[in-house]
This record gives C-alpha cells, structure tokens and sequence, in this order.
C-alpha cells in the first residue's frame, strides 16, 4: 500500500468521469475516498483502483442528493480521522425536457445534488484548507455553464452557479489554496441515460473518453486554473457563445434540441 498521508475525496465515483478522476489521483499517490450512492459499484472500482495502484482506498456509500448528507458525510471522514488535501465535486446529475414539466421531487433533487451539497462540501473543507494554508478544490461544472440551455434550463443554470462559484472561490482562497472548475462537455458516460438527453449526431465528434477529460482536469488543478473546459473545439464553442447575445444563443440551442426531440419522435 502506499505510504502517502494525503488523501482525495472524490465524489460521484461509481463510474464515468468520478471513477476516472478516482483513478489518476491513485496514480499521483494519492489515498482516494470514494463516494456515490451505489456501494456495490464503489467497491468495484476501489478494488481495481487498489489492484492497478496498490493505494488506500475507502468507500463511503452515500446519497448527496439528500438533505445533509454533505455534512454526513464530512463527519464520517472525521470518524476515521481523514481530512483531504484534494477535494473533487464531481457528483451531479441533469434533467432533460421542458422546465414545467420537470418532476418536482426529481428537480430538488437536482438542485440538492448539483449545488447544495457541491457548496456545503466546498465550505466545510475550503475552510480548513484555508486554515492549514494549502489544499485544492475541483468543481465540475459543464460546457451548459457558459449560455442559457433551453430544455436543459435548470441544469445549466445549476452548471452557471458552480462556473461562477469556482472561479470567485479561486480568487478568495489563493493563492495556497486553489479552486478548479472543469468544465468537460460530451463524454461517454450514463450521464445521458440519467438525464433523458440524447447527444445531436451533429456533436457526436465532441465526445472525449472520460480518462482524457479526468487527465485535462487534474494538469488544470494542480496547475492551480480557476476554469478549464476539456477539449479544443468545445472551448471554441464557449469563446463564441460570449460573442453571441444570449436570447439569440438561447433560441438557437432551443430550436436544436426541439428538432433533435422531434427526429426522435
């Protein structure tokens, strides 16, 4: 096993770009908490992270998308005598379709999951990295973070807050500890099965393998960037958008999603 001190917490880890960020910090050196709501899928990929990288790894079985659950499960880590140098809010989850008909449950959900619990983890933790003078954040965010995203619209204005948060905390608590916001757009992931969201054919050629985005992501943290968005042309596409007026970016992203909606039948 490693004999490295520092650990990683890493949350929303029981696959796609949570496992892959889990996995390049093992193979930095770094002990690895693991987190999700599946224990099952977390201990198979704390088992393989152990196999490849003979590293420490725990899991932490828990669900952010529940009220308090964020302070849980800082108090569990406290329990096992475990305070992270490297803090990744990876967790978080979409819903696709029209804002009113959004399921009211599944939307604070969303909200709890993507922003509150992200905020609370953040709080608690850059606190005490702020405290001992040294520590790094990582908050995901979205390529949704930079425009209006018509049938996407809570979940991109959810991504908007963590781009916005990540980038103000960054300045806050720097220059000892740093705050990254990645900003990964399309993977290959589940993340599309979650959200109800099907990727155009025409942005199909954007899609990186979560390793590629995980590794873009962690050169910008330790790098110490307020913001990186994985992959050339999607950072293209955020230059432009700033271009852009936002009710014409807005009706633009609307009308693509309601043609792709409509194809689907």
């Amino acid at each position: 096993m490693s004999t490295s001190t520092e650990w990683a917490l890493v949350t929303g880890a029981s696959g796609g770009l949570g496992a892959a960020l889990a996995r390049k910090l093992a193979a930095r050196g770094y002990r690895v908490v693991v987190t999700a709501r599946s224990a099952s899928a977390l201990e198979a990929v704390a088992a393989d992270i152990r196999r490849d990288f003979k590293v420490e790894v725990v899991v932490e079985a828990l669900d952010l998308s529940v009220a308090g659950n964020a302070t849980a499960l800082c108090d569990r880590l406290d329990q096992r005598g475990i305070d992270p140098a490297i803090v990744v809010n990876n967790a978080g989850f979409g819903i696709s379709g029209a804002f009113v008909d959004n399921d009211p449950e599944r939307l604070r959900e969303m909200l709890q999951l993507n922003i509150v619990s992200l905020t609370e983890l953040s709080h608690i933790y850059g606190r005490r990295m702020a405290a001992r003078g040294a520590g790094r954040i990582m908050l995901v965010g979205s390529m949704a973070s930079y425009q209006p995203d018509p049938l996407l619209a809570a979940y991109g204005a959810s991504k908007a807050y963590v781009l916005s948060l990540g980038e103000a905390l960054n300045v806050e608590l720097g220059p000892k500890v740093t705050v990254t916001v990645l900003s990964p757009g399309l993977m290959d992931t589940g993340f599309n099965a979650a959200s109800g969201y099907e990727t155009p054919e025409g942005l199909r050629a954007m899609i990186l393998p979560p390793s590629r985005v995980a590794e873009i992501g962690l050169k910008a943290l330790f790098a110490g960037k307020p913001s990186i968005i994985a992959g050339g042309l999607n950072t293209l596409m955020a230059i432009a958008s700033r271009f852009a007026p936002r009710g014409l970016s807005a009706k633009a992203t609307y009308r693509m999603g309601s043609a792709h909606a409509d194809a689907r039948g």
